[in-house]
Order: structure tokens, then sequence, then C-alpha cells
């Protein structure tokens, strides 16, 4: 049993992060490729030590060394723990015969859009939207329509102005990245019954579902498999349980038939697709075991998020109007500085040595501008560190 210091501060429970070993190894734009005395609150990759449970799982499998090829679409236990998180943590009832491991999350996405797009297919995106929704469309040769939020949210008035009679399918990033909008089941119900009803069919990217805040509740689109066009989902363990270099996720297809052709035709049969075995096992321990390590890290999350959020609302022309409900990402809109955000996103790395990601249409799309994204999953003396030369260096940096 944890001490009452501990429950107090989540963060004494992650372990303290090895920045020794995260400036070798954490790259994609993190530690690895910051400049000397740079602080990256880049890349949506926790500088936390990954939870015990997925290490300690992966030991035990290595006390006997044979690294031998697994079953096609994934281990037993991995299909298991994901059909098992689905039911404990999102609403849905799905059964592993649905699951097919995939290396990452990024790599499951552009399958699932392969699959279910052709040249010349309309699919419509949010925007803005971490660019691999649109990357692994424009991958399947299809043509993109946007879906732009109302007063921060995505509606299904939104979506009704965005679709036409060519789309076939919606693609969204659920919860969303980078503003950390969050449906709500009924929400989730309608998209789904409206795309159902027109013939379209729905990619959820549900890779942050792991990371909501404030005790709120996920509803996956998983739930809704009875639809005339039931959804694909695409997961992964790279945000909620800090797993990025493991590159494990998931594709959840709507009936285990589905599933099956979705192996045969992408690949899984033949060894041209597949997951590590390892990367599956730490994958199962975490969801299995890790719980309690994950619960402390969305605490510590909340924290982090109504921290930078007061402080960065303070300073002349940021605007934070949604705080974030999910993620440990926030979106600053900065339009108000009269600096360009990647004018301003070099000034801030420049003169505070802190290291940011514009938004620019390269990451989040054109709807993006005038913003830029930090992440906030450090240390708590990180991010007041890096909180701190933002505010000293402000008026130089919008000067």
């Amino acid at each position: 049993m944890r001490d009452d210091a501990m429950h107090d501060d989540p963060e004494r429970s992650l372990g303290e992060p090895d920045f020794a070993t995260l400036r070798q190894r954490a790259f994609n734009l993190r530690w690895a490729t910051a400049g000397e005395g740079v602080i990256p609150l880049t890349a949506a990759d926790p500088d936390f030590p990954a939870p015990r449970a997925a290490v300690d799982a992966i030991a035990r499998y290595l006390a006997s060394p044979h690294l031998c090829y697994g079953p096609p679409a994934g281990l037993p236990e991995f299909r298991d723990a994901v059909a098992e998180r689905f039911a404990r943590d999102a609403s849905a009832t799905i059964t592993p015969q649905r699951v097919i491991a995939a290396n990452s999350a990024a790599s499951a996405i552009a399958l699932i859009a392969k699959r279910l797009l052709q040249p010349g297919d309309e699919v419509v995106i949010q925007d803005p939207v971490d660019f691999l929704v649109a990357e692994s469309a424009r991958r399947a040769g299809a043509s993109l329509r946007m879906w732009r939020p109302d007063g921060g949210a995505f509606t299904l008035r939104g979506l009704e102005a965005a679709v036409t009679d060519r789309t076939r399918v919606v693609s969204v990033c659920h919860p969303h990245n980078p503003l950390g909008a969050l449906w709500n089941a009924s929400e989730v119900a309608a998209i789904a019954a409206f795309c159902s009803q027109r013939g379209i069919r729905v990619l959820s990217d549900e890779v942050w579902s792991d990371v909501v805040l404030d005790e709120a509740q996920f509803a996956s689109f998983a739930r809704h498999a009875h639809e005339a066009c039931a959804p694909w989902i695409d997961y992964g363990l790279s945000k909620g349980y800090g797993l990025a270099g493991l590159r494990i996720g998931a594709v959840i297809a709507p009936n285990e038939t589905e599933a099956a052709g979705f192996q045969l035709d992408s690949g899984f049969d033949h060894t041209i697709e597949g997951a590590a075995t390892l990367s599956q096992v730490g994958a199962a321990g975490a969801l299995r075991d890790a719980q309690e390590w994950r619960h402390d890290f969305l605490r510590h999350c909340s924290r982090q998020r109504d921290v930078a959020v007061a402080r960065l609302s303070r300073l002349r022309g940021m605007r934070i109007a949604h705080p974030p409900r999910a993620t440990f990402v926030l979106f600053v809109d900065v339009s108000q500085t009269g600096v360009a955000e990647d004018e301003l996103s070099r000034r801030i790395e420049q003169r505070a040595r802190v290291r940011v990601v514009p938004g620019s249409p390269r990451w989040f799309g054109p709807g993006a501008a005038g913003h830029i994204r930090l992440s906030l999953a450090t240390t708590s003396s990180i991010l007041d560190e890096a909180l701190t030369r933002i505010e000293a260096a402000w008026t130089e940096i919008t000067g």
C-alpha cells in the first residue's frame, strides 16, 4: 500500500526520469534532438519511465530466451488484454477475435484507411487534427474534406456541413489531438448513427483514449459495431502507458469476419505485417497490471494542465479558451501576439530555450494556424522551469 505522501503526489509513484538516457534515446523532436540546454515540450511521448508491469512482463518472457514467431493476428494474451481494456475503460464489449496486433497505432490507421478507401474516394477529417489522420487517407489515394470545429468542439452540425454524396469514410481522432476535446456517449452515438444512415464508414483513431482527464468517462466508437456501417478502431499504448518505443498498436475490426479478411488482405497471414512479440508481451502486462500507474499519471497530467493553463493565460497574446478534457497537450491560440506561429516557436526556442510545436499545416492541417502545441507529460519541475523561461523572455519573444 502506498504511503499518504505518495497518494497526495502522484508524480512520486511514476518514477524519476533518467534525463541522461532520454538525451540518448528520446527522438521525434524530443531530448535526443534538442539543442544543449533546451527543454522539449514537443512530441507526445511521456518523459517518465515505462510502467514496471510492462518491463517485468518482458523480463519474465526473456527468462526463457526463445524469440519465435507469434500468431499472425497477435498473441492471445495481448488480444485478450485489449478486449478486456475496451470493456473496462471504453464502455465497449468486443471479442479478442476482432483484435489484430499492429506495428504501432500509426501503422494500424494507415492499414485501415487502405482497406476502406479507394483512389479518388472522399474522406472527411477534422481540421485541425494530428497529421497521421490526413496522411493515412492520402496514402490510400483519397481526397480530403475538412470538418471544422464550432466553439472548440467538433459537432454533428459541422459534420453535416462537411460530408457530400461522395464521402466514403469519416476519419476521426477521439479524444482529439491537438484540441483535447472529448465526445460523450450520446455524441459518439449520434455521429455513428449519422454515418451509418448514409453508408459512410467511421475510422476512429483512439490512441489517446487512455488519457482522459478529471475522471471523465470515455465512450469508444467500438460500442456501435451493430450499426450498418460499423466503425473501425485504431488503438495504441504510446500515450497512456508511455510505450512509444515498443511501437505496439491494435486494429479493432467491426466483427470477426472483417477481422479475418483484414488479416489476410493486409499481409498478416504472410508475415508481411505484424507486431513484435516482445512489444505485445509488454503491452499486455501494462494493460493488466499498470492501472494504478495510469491512474497516477492521469492525476499528474491534470495538475500539469491546470498549472500551465493558469500561467500561460496570463501572458499577453496567449489564449486557451477550452482547456483540454483529454490528452496531455495544450493547444494555445497565439494569434493575438502578432507573430506567426512558426516564427513564434523559433523565438521561444532561441530566447527561452524551450521547444514547442508550431500549429503549421505540416503537423495539424490549415486549421491549426495561429497556435502552438505544448506537451505536459514531464515532471512538475521541468514544466515549471520551461514556463518560467517563457515568462521571463515573453516580452522579447513577442517584441
